[in-house]
């Protein structure tokens, strides 16, 4: 982050993060009881936020050493933890994916005893949305490599992928012509901590780029506040789907067509492009 100290305060207050270890150059915040959801570097030589890498905890060791022979079946390097995860956790390893971005999978990832002091805070972190131009070869790693279930796809353009904890995605990917990070997405405890977060940005006047969404895909209910000075679009919801153990075996993902009521359910219309998405 290119200022990381007002970052903090931007996601302190309008995203509900605990700020927890920092120093001048490094600060983890977290929502629940994992050590931290977030971890923010400091380089004042960016103009703008830079998405480097993204980590899933898994079940167990005997799930991490059939993930790291399957990486290495498939020709890519396997890589350490970086120097701040290795202390963080039991163990684990690291792969690049298409798109450059480090991915680091692990076991045993220290906990608090107890959740930070409420004050509107997310339950948890449920998943990344990037935009890539290299969508096939980014469904093929997670999918084929790493294991992510399809739950749906909109046409040929994104697709929702879920893993073991069986919410309707915990990854998100869009093609495009160009790779980034679009959104961050974090469960609220109910719809009233997501309107009191929407007021919190209405407030500031911070801008809301997608108000009020009731998801087709997840169902879930959300909005997206926006500065660019503190990283992609935060979206906070409730009620994201997760499904059934039965589901999570049994699910064939739909193909929905690109039309924005088949994304938000509350679009008038097929030419309703009062959001972007």
């Amino acid at each position: 982050m290119p200022d990381m100290e007002s970052t903090i305060e931007f996601l302190e207050y309008h995203v509900g993060f605990a700020l927890e270890e920092h120093d001048e150059t490094h600060a983890y915040l977290r929502v629940g009881t994992e050590h931290h959801s977030l971890e923010l570097v400091h380089d004042p030589s960016l103009t703008t936020f830079r998405y480097d890498g993204v980590g899933f905890t898994v079940e167990d060791e005997a799930v991490l050493s059939d993930l790291e022979e399957r990486v290495r079946a498939a020709g890519h390097e396997v890589l350490p933890l970086t120097e701040g995860m290795k202390g963080l956790c039991q163990q684990g390893f690291a792969v690049v994916d298409p798109n450059g971005t480090v991915v680091e999978l692990f076991t045993g990832f220290l906990e608090y005893a107890e959740t930070p002091w409420p004050d509107l805070r997310p339950q948890r972190f449920v998943h990344p949305f990037v935009v890539t131009d290299r969508y096939e070869e980014t469904l093929n790693f997670y999918m084929n490599v790493l294991g992510f279930l399809a739950s749906d796809y909109v046409e040929d353009f994104t697709a929702f992928l879920r893993c073991e904890d069986r919410y309707h995605h915990s990854l998100a990917v869009r093609r495009a012509d160009r790779y980034a990070l679009e959104h961050a997405c974090f469960i609220m405890g109910d719809l009233d901590g997501v309107m009191r977060r929407r007021a919190r940005a209405q407030h500031k006047r911070v801008r809301i780029l997608g108000d009020v969404v009731n998801h087709s895909a997840s169902t879930s209910i959300a909005f997206y506040l926006y500065d660019e000075r503190h990283g992609p679009r935060w979206e906070l919801c409730d009620g994201h789907r997760v499904f059934t153990p039965e589901e999570h075996e049994t699910h064939r993902p739909r193909r929905l067509k690109r039309d924005p009521r088949n994304i938000d359910v509350w679009r008038a219309a097929s030419d309703d492009r009062t959001w972007a998405h």
